[in-house]
């Protein structure tokens, strides 16, 4: 039901949309009609002129977020264990959080150049904290109860990480996937849209800068879908794991 309910808030703010443009509530110019901007995807579709920019910028995306998983787990697993080690990083992990990425671009691209590898540090730099911090959260809210009744039972610290604590953090890890992937989405297009020559923010800018507003959407548009339904994978996979969480 939820899913459908959701369904229905999507058709009823593009039909809005399309009907506050057509009735120029709002300047049709700078938002033209949602069924305009659909048309123009088709056209740029069927001329093969988007492909390029949705492999590059496709590509760069899963690189990046893949890099970004491995690296939060395999540091934020040892990070929420050790309990000294997490106080010491915590203050400064949460610090380079909430570090303004986009101050940082001018640098990358310096180093890195206008290609691929500039876009996947970019990615990598916004999804690689949400995981980390949430892993050493999920961690270190390992159920103390579980922990208990498995030391009873003659297990062994390792058996307890690997049986009890690992499982009991995956719901966070996939949270923090969720929060991570709007993150990367969001620089990945920002990166292109001021550093490549190549990507759908590259393609949304010079569109823009052209004054080509619908396809100037087509971009947003495709990475808004490719975030929604990501994300509603996710959840998914998260509400799969929920019973692993510590019972309150």
């Amino acid at each position: 039901m939820s899913n459908w309910v959701g369904i229905i808030g999507i058709l009823i703010f593009f039909g809005a949309w399309e009907i506050a443009t057509r009735a120029e509530i709002v300047n049709p110019f700078y938002f033209p009609p949602f069924s305009k901007i659909i048309a123009k995807g088709f056209e740029l579709f069927a001329n093969g002129s988007i492909w390029e920019h949705m492999r590059f910028s496709l590509t760069n995306f899963s690189v990046g977020f893949v890099i970004s998983v491995i690296i939060g787990v395999v540091l934020g697993v040892p990070m929420g264990w050790y309990k000294g080690v997490s106080r010491a990083f915590d203050p400064l992990l949460s610090g380079i959080y909430a570090t303004p990425l986009i101050a940082l671009l001018p640098l990358i691209i310096m180093l890195f150049g206008l290609g691929p590898l500039s876009k996947i540090i970019m990615t990598v730099l916004a999804a690689v904290f949400p995981i980390l911090i949430n892993t050493m959260t999920g961690i270190a809210n390992t159920d103390d109860r579980l922990i208990t009744m498995a030391r009873a039972f003659g297990a062994r610290d390792s058996t307890i990480f690997l049986k009890v604590s690992v499982p009991g953090s995956l719901p966070y890890i996939v949270a923090g996937m969720r929060v991570a992937l709007g993150r990367a989405l969001v620089y990945i297009v920002v990166a292109e849209q001021y550093g490549a020559a190549m990507g759908l923010g590259y393609l949304s800018s010079v569109a823009a800068q052209r004054f080509q507003m619908a396809a100037m959407f087509v971009p947003i548009v495709i990475i808004a879908g490719l975030g929604a339904g990501l994300n509603e994978l996710l959840k998914a996979v998260e509400h799969r794991l929920e019973k692993w969480k510590p019972q309150k």
